[in-house]
Order: structure tokens, then C-alpha cells, then sequence
């Protein structure tokens, strides 16, 4: 199973999201589809990767180290550099930016994955199209709650059965869903729509990967029907985001056969990954560009960012992977 095409999507979906996130920098129409859809996509990878490295070795503290040591250094380092660019671009004087309780609750709270308690830095990106140092930082809580989640329902699966434990979790996530949605649509409350966004309303993305993980000879038969099928169901939501009920279901069906079916794709197994580290530095670097105003094209913007983000994506990878190293 080390042979698939996870890593060519990964880089996929964050150059997707980056041509989102630049038209909404930019304020320019968005791109091609919203950026949660991609998301979902890492969500169903991380789901499949994760539960079956637990599942080789059904230990929570090693598994908990691992996945500190794999996103925390990272992240933390993403969250100082943005902590640190604000007190150099900010309008206000350096003084009233460290004085501000603002300041602190940003670098406290993101440091927590809390990142929706302050998302923003006094006096920075004020006049752009998003105030939001870091919006991309919002899924990371979700993600660490993933993780919290595998033992839990590992044990569960060997308790009640592995089928039964994991098609009530997706049934009972997209139940929670679609009701959220529809009472956010009847009511008009925005309490629902934020509700919908937590982590119960993704918890089918997420599993829906790890049932067909306890089935994988099944899957691989059937493959490239999966493949297509997957596909088909996207084809409405293409046309008109009404459509989008199903896609919980199809992303990850779509990723998993996507992966492995792919064969002339495979060589990609070996290339090196530095998505995660792209997609930690994405947003800030498309604002500091979008605060700063430069008059370029849309195209040039990219192709600037892109050699930004890379810039720092990748000495990030290795600085904290070495972070990682020291931890014992």
C-alpha cells in the first residue's frame, strides 16, 4: 500500500486552495470551487493514513508522540513567523502593537489550535478584502481532534465490531449535517451554520476513508468503478453548489481510488512532501502581497507568491523536523 498517489494530491488540493485563497485575497471571483471541498480531501487522506498507521500499532501515546512531532513544530513555527511579520508590517507603533491585549491573545490562543479566537493582529491587513492573519489555521483544531479521536474509536471497533462502529459514526455525522444545515437555511441562524462546520459535521470525511480501509481487498476490485462513480457525483456540484450533499460521501471515495488506481501516477510515491508546510504559509503570504498593493496581474501575483511560499515552506520542513528530532 506505500505505493500511491497520496502526495501528488496533497500538492494537488494546496495548489487549489491557494488558487482560491488568492482570488479571495485579490478580490477576484472565486476559483473553480470552494476551498472546503479540497480541504475535504486532506481531511479523507489524513483519515486513511492515520487510522491505519493505529491500526499496525494500536498504541496511543506512540501515536500521539508521532503526530505531535509531525504537526506541531510546523505549526508552532508558522504561528511565531506570523506573530513576527505582524509586529513588523503593523500600522500602528511597535509599542501599542505589544501593548495590545489583541496581540498576545492571538499568539496564545493559535499557539492552542484556537485559532477562531483571534484570528487577527492589531493594526495588519486592515484595508484587505480579509482581515485574517491565517484563515487557514481554523482546520487544524479539527485535525487534532481527529487524531484524539482514533484511539477512541479503535477501541470502540474492537468492542462493538469494526463495521457496525464506523458506518453508525458516518451515518450519524451526515445526519448532523444535514440537519444543521437545514436549520441554519430555516431560520436564518448563523449559530447552525457555525455548528455544521465543527467537527461532528466532518467526522463522515474523515471515516468514510477508514471503512474502506477495513475493506481494502474489496475496493481495489472494484477500484476504477468507485473512481468513476465518485467522479460522476461531482459532476452536479460542478454545475451548482445546491449539489453538495453528497460530497462527504464522494471526496473521499474519490482520494482513496484515486491513489491507488492511478497507476502511471505512482512514481510520485517518492517525491517529497512539503504540502503541509505550503499550506501552513499559503494565507499569510497572499495577504502581505494583497495588503501591499503591488499593481501586478493575477498571474504574476501566483507565480511571486508561489516562490514566497516555497521559500519558506521548505527551510520550515527542516528546521522542524529537526524541532521534531529533539523530542523525546
Amino acid at each position: 500500500m506505500r505505493n500511491n498517489c497520496f502526495t501528488l494530491l496533497r500538492y494537488v488540493f494546496a495548489l487549489c486552495i491557494f488558487c482560491n485563497h488568492l482570488c479571495v485575497c485579490m478580490g477576484r471571483e472565486i476559483f473553480l470551487a470552494n476551498g472546503v471541498v479540497f480541504v475535504f480531501g486532506f481531511f479523507a487522506m489524513s483519515g486513511f493514513l492515520n487510522f491505519n498507521s493505529y491500526r499496525r500499532n494500536p498504541d496511543p501515546r506512540t501515536f500521539a508522540k508521532k503526530r505531535f512531532k509531525r504537526i506541531y513544530p510546523a505549526y508552532a513555527l508558522a504561528v511565531v513567523c506570523c506573530f513576527l511579520m505582524g509586529a513588523a508590517l503593523t500600522t500602528l507603533p511597535l509599542s501599542n502593537f505589544l501593548q495590545r491585549a489583541e496581540t498576545w491573545r492571538y499568539l496564545f490562543f493559535n499557539l492552542l489550535f484556537l485559532n477562531y479566537q483571534q484570528p487577527s493582529l492589531p493594526g495588519l491587513f486592515e484595508d484587505n478584502a480579509m482581515t485574517a492573519v491565517n484563515s487557514s489555521l481554523w482546520t487544524m483544531k479539527v485535525e487534532v481532534l481527529f487524531y484524539i479521536s482514533v484511539p477512541i474509536v479503535h477501541w470502540l471497533m474492537q468492542r462493538y465490531g469494526r463495521n457496525r462502529v464506523v458506518l453508525g459514526i458516518v451515518v450519524a455525522s451526515l445526519a448532523y449535517n444535514y440537519l444543521t444545515e437545514w436549520a441554519f437555511l430555516t431560520t436564518g441562524n448563523a449559530l447552525y451554520n457555525t455548528l455544521n462546520h465543527q467537527i461532528p459535521g466532518q467526522l463522515s470525511v474523515f471515516y468514510t476513508p477508514v471503512l474502506m480501509l477495513l475493506h481494502m481487498e474489496w475496493v481495489r476490485r472494484h477500484g476504477l468503478l468507485l473512481l468513476l462513480t465518485a467522479a460522476a457525483l461531482l459532476v452536479p456540484y460542478c454545475m451548482s453548489r445546491d449539489f453538495h450533499y453528497l460530497l462527504p460521501l464522494a471526496i473521499p471515495v474519490l482520494v482513496v481510488t484515486f491513489a491507488y488506481e492511478c497507476r502511471p501516477l505512482l512514481f510520485t510515491s517518492g517525491w517529497k512532501d512539503f504540502s503541509y508546510e505550503f499550506y501552513l504559509f499559503r494565507f499569510p503570504v497572499l495577504q502581505v502581497l494583497a495588503s501591499l498593493g503591488l499593481g501586478l496581474s493575477l498571474g504574476l501575483t501566483a507565480g511571486l507568491a508561489l516562490l514566497l511560499i516555497f521559500a519558506l515552506a521548505i527551510p520550515a520542513h527542516y528546521l522542524s523536523k529537526a524541532l521534531a528530532d529533539t523530542i523525546h
